[in-house]
């Protein structure tokens, strides 16, 4: 096995022709690919590819096996859309498909010291030989969770472009090739940029919170179709609570909920012998965990409105309503854990 250089590159939009299916190991995808080929025909326009759908399940990966397509082409399983443009961080893989997460290791990598986080994955199958595994040709697109044009996007809309422009200042130095130190260093001082502009909770918290991950969508459709059998806020924490690890077992007192994060690493945490250990091991984000060493942090506690976009696209995604989140501890803040309350709207 080789592996190429690191590229970055724009991946442009296309339409696709896709199947959905669960797997439990990549080469479970290759079946897929002869009956979607013979039903796309002459309107297969490029390699066949997979896009994997991460936690969305909780055991086994939702994988679509697709070929780019020049008109839509609908038969039994199959579907047609529109795969969205995305920035993505890539390398070739040469040799059979069992080895390619060792490809894949070393981009994950090469991303933990990089500017930007992981937002997604997908492979294009540039030469595909049954017959000669070592002859296979794959690229590796890891997508990039575009945090920085999450956080432009969010200061426009809350505060107006010259906020944007303020806030922002210094971001076109970065790219994805900037240390994540650089880029860490950015993001403390566009925090501190946005907390002279305001002091206002509510205004931060519109902003920082739509820069988080996305929720994976199947789940969210899951809780959604359960809350609106009966329009039953317990029936859906039934439901999370027979997933802790994602859901977090969240505590109701009439329309709060309280929430504790779990650990990013449990075993970690532990078995820290020193504080600023335990913050490390507690903490899920990249961007933060370079500043737990020393409390009260560089980094301001405004930042952590990002964690809070998790819980806040899952329950507005659920009932489809706004929904209000309050930070009542944070590592940022010189405490050793998260915790926050989720206030849903009245019914």
């Amino acid at each position: 096995m080789s592996v190429a250089k690191v590229v970055h590159k724009e991946v442009e939009a296309m339409q696709i022709a896709s199947i959905e299916a669960i797997v439990e190991k990549r080469t479970d995808i290759l079946p897929l690919f002869e009956p979607l080929r013979q039903a796309c025909a002459d309107a297969i326009c490029g390699p066949p590819m997979a896009v994997y759908h991460y936690g969305e399940l909780p055991s086994g990966f939702l994988v679509e096996a697709a070929f780019p397509v020049s008109r839509p082409v609908e038969a039994g399983k199959i579907r047609t859309r529109e795969l969205e443009a995305v920035r993505a961080t890539t390398s070739l893989h040469q040799g059979p498909h069992e080895t390619i997460p060792e490809t894949i290791v070393k981009l994950l990598d090469y991303m933990r010291t990089h500017a930007g986080t992981l937002g997604g994955q997908r492979e294009v199958y540039l030469t595909l030989d049954p017959d000669q595994p070592e002859r296979n040709v794959t690229e590796i697109q890891l997508v990039r969770h575009e945090w920085d044009r999450r956080l432009a996007e969010g200061l426009e809309r809350t505060l107006g472009a010259t906020a944007r422009e303020q806030v922002m200042s210094g971001i076109e130095q970065i790219t994805p090739e900037s240390s994540l130190e650089v880029y860490t260093a950015w993001i403390r001082d566009a925090m501190d940029r946005l907390d002279a502009l305001t002091d206002d909770r509510v205004e931060k918290y519109q902003i920082v919170s739509c820069c988080a991950h996305v929720f994976p969508g199947g789940r969210i459709a899951h809780l959604r179709g359960i809350y609106e059998q009966r329009r039953d806020i317990d029936d859906v924490l039934q439901e999370m609570y027979k997933d802790p690890a994602w859901y977090e077992d969240p505590v109701r007192q009439g329309n709060v909920l309280h929430m504790r994060k779990v650990p990013y690493d449990p075993e970690g945490y532990e078995q820290a012998t020193t504080p600023a250990e335990r913050r490390k091991a507690y903490c899920h984000c990249a961007f933060v965990r370079p500043y737990l060493e020393e409390v009260p942090s560089e980094l301001s506690p405004t930042f952590c409105w990002c964690g809070s976009g998790w819980y806040r696209r899952l329950w507005e995604g659920i009932l489809e309503q706004p929904i209000q989140v309050e930070q009542v501890e944070t590592l940022l803040k010189g405490h050793d854990q998260c915790t926050l309350r989720i206030i849903l709207p009245l019914t």
